[in-house]
């Protein structure tokens, strides 16, 4: 994530992108030489359903997090 209005990396909002999803139950890291890298570890075999409320929950914790 960066700040587009300065043009740099975001570790702030990573984090909070991460307390939010955790919030509803995804477990996210935040990695990255500035620590502005979201990554999410699903395994190989997660079902489809599972990935598309994981990415739901996602998206509606990167929308939260950019509207705080």
């Amino acid at each position: 994530f960066n700040d587009v209005t300065k043009g740099l990396p975001s570790p702030e909002l990573a984090n909070a992108v991460r307390l939010k999803a955790l919030d509803k139950g995804l477990i996210l890291l935040t990695c990255g030489v500035y620590g502005n890298v979201i990554r999410f570890l699903a395994p190989i075999t997660i079902q489809d359903a599972v990935m598309n409320e994981a990415l739901d929950i996602l998206e509606s914790s990167i929308r939260a997090a950019r509207a705080a």
